[in-house]
């Protein structure tokens, strides 16, 4: 038996796929709908604001007093010629920030503990230098248009090989939970699924393209299996998004000061997942606290009772919990990686557990349904973190930017998928 049998999604099905995805997209619209659509395009115009407010637009070269010393840090802003990992780099005066010796429209040298004029002779430095202003420390911070330039083509193309890896945790996850929930798959099958999923979220921007796409795909192959396929997307998301809050959790706990305003926040939300997860599992405390009822007396109750009963029958199978747990696990270090060699691309000094607990802590505020796909809350959010963990945010918002592009990329793979002939099963 094939992919293409009846009720199957083949490339001759792939334009009855769409218009069942927007069919559905379109049933579920009502006032809550639009209110949430409205509320997210208010989001997305808030975070637009904040990135231009906060972004480095402009070259700069930062001197850090030294220590002991008085005064605040100057900042010298021009244009950066060349390379601005090199060192030392040119720098092209366009303001002195009150370090009288220097002009605007001097070229300086800038190395990594020294500031030169073009003759050699040292305006600062934080080492013993003859006539230079004694600072702490000479940082370069390229704006966002020259932290672009330059990108490392062998570390974007290890990036996409580990996204594409990651996709196949993803859809592995979900194929065992197919199973679970009666809807058997082949693993090949909920790949492709898996990626026309990915194609919808490009061409429906929003909070449930991909999750659409993939329910209608499943339950084309299992017409019988609607409210189970369903659930199976929905289980699939909630164990993705439990997982990626311990893994940023634990990378923010385990860091060094720079996140210490962050460890309260995210120790509380962690541990309120962990509570919250024995007491959903302990059929003892679910009785005292009468979960069973409350949730029919919510609205959407009915819903929350269909997810209910499949997140337990996934809890009942502690193998398929815990192999759920390990893809999703394997699917966040991954797409950390991804995002770490994005970031070495584009010149950064930060390592992986930075990048990771960046990612991790951005991803999973960026998925609430707050903005269109996440669009600008992600980037403003990756900008704040890697300010946070010593880097600039124009470096955050150029690897979120970078990272959207590669997510794109996978997008857009999932476009061709849904037109190649499908496998026959195994």
């Amino acid at each position: 038996m094939s992919d293409a049998g009846p009720g199957r999604p083949t490339e001759r099905q792939g334009a009855a796929l769409f218009a069942q995805v927007r069919e559905e997209r379109d049933g579920s619209r009502g006032p809550a709908q639009l209110l949430t659509r409205v509320v997210g395009l208010v989001v997305l115009g808030l975070a637009v604001w904040l990135i231009s407010r906060n972004i480095g637009w402009q070259d700069t070269v930062r001197l850090e007093p030294a220590q002991g010393a008085d005064g605040s840090a100057i900042v010298l802003e021009g244009e950066i010629v060349g390379d601005w990992r090199s060192r030392p780099v040119g720098f092209v005066v366009g303001a002195t920030g009150g370090l009288e010796s220097v002009e605007v429209g001097a070229r300086l040298e800038v190395g990594a503990d020294v500031v030169r004029t073009a003759a050699g002779r040292a305006v600062a430095a934080a080492t013993s230098e003859p006539g230079a202003r004694r600072v702490g420390l000479v940082d370069v911070r390229p704006g966002l248009s020259s932290t672009l330039e330059g990108v490392r083509p062998r570390e974007l193309g290890i990036a996409l090989v580990l996204l594409v890896l990651a996709s196949f945790t993803v859809a592995t996850r979900w194929w065992r939970l197919l199973a679970v929930h009666s809807c058997p798959t082949p693993w090949r099958a909920a790949v492709r699924y898996t990626y026309a999923g990915l194609f919808f979220n490009l061409v429906f921007p929003g909070f449930n393209g991909g999750d659409v796409a993939r329910a209608v795909a499943v339950v084309r192959r299992h017409p019988g299996r609607r409210p189970e396929a369903l659930m199976s997307v929905v289980v699939d998301r909630v164990l993705g998004l439990v997982s990626m809050v311990l893994i940023g959790a634990a990378f923010i706990l385990s860091s060094d000061e720079r996140a210490a305003e962050l460890k309260l926040p995210v120790t509380v939300a962690a541990g309120a997942l962990l509570v919250g997860g024995a007491v959903f599992c302990s059929e003892r405390a679910r009785g005292l606290l009468r979960v069973d009822a409350i949730l029919g007396r919510l609205p959407m109750g009915e819903r929350l009772q269909r997810l209910d009963r499949s997140a337990r029958l996934v809890a009942s199978r502690p193998g398929e919990l815990l192999g759920a747990l390990v893809f999703s696990t394997m699917n966040h270090l991954l797409t950390g990686a991804a995002v770490t060699f994005i970031a070495v691309a584009l010149g950064s000094a930060l390592g992986f557990s930075e990048w990771m607990a960046t990612t991790a802590i951005s991803n999973t505020i960026a998925g609430l349904p707050i903005s269109p796909g996440g669009l600008g809350v992600g980037e403003h959010l990756f900008g704040s973190l890697a300010a946070v963990f010593g880097s600039t945010y124009a470096m955050g918002v150029a690897t979120s930017l970078i990272f959207r592009v590669g997510l794109y990329t996978l997008s857009l793979v999932g476009g061709l998928v849904m037109l190649l002939p499908a496998s026959p099963e195994r």
